[in-house]
């Protein structure tokens, strides 16, 4: 464990200790079981996190589903413990060269057309200020976290436009950070997803095609264990929300936006950090 962790720890430890906070969790779900029956969902960052959440979710819900990442270890594996309806794909989303065959492979793997895409896959870095930003630094989270989503979903436009799909639905996974002023690149990647899904919106909707973008606060998972620790099974943060949330209750609301029940909303940066994005007066 890092320096960086073991403060964190203690602080966390001194926090709850003082005010008697601890903060556990249950999931309240929406179960149908067929409210995505037939709908062919192509999830990036599918191996785990918030992408492995929203695939068990939206599997379960009667949805093809394939994920995709990097590490084919991590997605042989949850592909097995999801089961349901569940291939994996490994490939690189920085290949922005190989689109179209991702696509082609993945309507194999479903035996029909892809008519939703999750762009989950990301970086972050952690350095803290922009002194620590290094060149390298700068160019591997805009070419993870901005520069393949943008061609990936110019790709799937054109795929759903050559395959005759008169339907479709993207949904991109940002984050709070880009509602937030940031001097390093995670955030900034963050805020120009963001306006990119609004903008695109005004363009697509009218041909059939839905994009939300999905901002969670910090949440359990392999990216934020730095500073999101909860192996003493507590969930509170010092945020609005007192608490951190976990990758089951953000896939919820992804499954809200692929089904039909949404299909008034798209250009939306859905925030699902109880409201810590924003700044009331009282609190300056």
């Amino acid at each position: 464990m890092s320096l960086k962790s073991k403060l964190r720890k203690i602080a966390k430890f001194i926090l709850t200790s003082s005010s008697d906070r601890k903060v556990t969790i249950t999931v309240e779900s929406i179960q149908n079981g067929s409210i995505l029956k037939g709908r062919n969902i192509l999830i990036t960052g599918g191996g785990s996190g918030i992408g492995k959440a929203i695939a068990k979710k939206t599997s379960s819900e009667g949805a093809n589903v394939v994920i995709v990442g990097r590490n084919k270890e991590k997605l042989a594996k949850a592909a097995e413990e999801i089961k349901d309806n569940v291939k994996y794909i490994v490939f690189d989303v920085t290949k922005i060269d190989c689109f179209q065959k991702l696509l082609e492979d993945a309507s194999k793997k479903t035996s029909n057309k892809i008519d939703t895409l999750i762009c989950s896959a990301g970086v972050s870095l952690h350095e803290g200020d922009y002194k620590r930003v290094t060149p390298e630094s700068f160019d591997k989270q805009f070419d993870t976290n901005f520069k393949s989503i943008y061609f990936l979903i110019k790709t799937y436009l054109d795929y759903l436009e050559k395959e005759k799909i008169d339907k479709g639905n993207i949904i991109v996974i940002s984050s709070e950070t880009g509602d937030q002023c940031y001097d390093i690149p995670y955030g900034l990647t963050k805020s120009a997803l963001n306006s990119y899904v609004r903008a695109i919106s005004r363009r697509v909707y009218k041909k059939g095609v839905r994009i939300n973008a999905i901002a969670p606060g910090v949440t359990a998972s392999e990216m934020t264990k730095e500073y999101a620790d909860i192996s003493d099974g507590n969930y509170y943060r010092d945020c609005a929300s007192d608490r951190i949330f976990l990758p089951e209750e953000v896939a919820e609301v992804a499954c809200f936006l692929v089904s039909n029940a949404s299909i008034c909303i798209s250009g939306e940066i859905i925030h699902t950090n109880a409201g810590n994005h924003l700044n009331p007066f009282w609190e300056k």
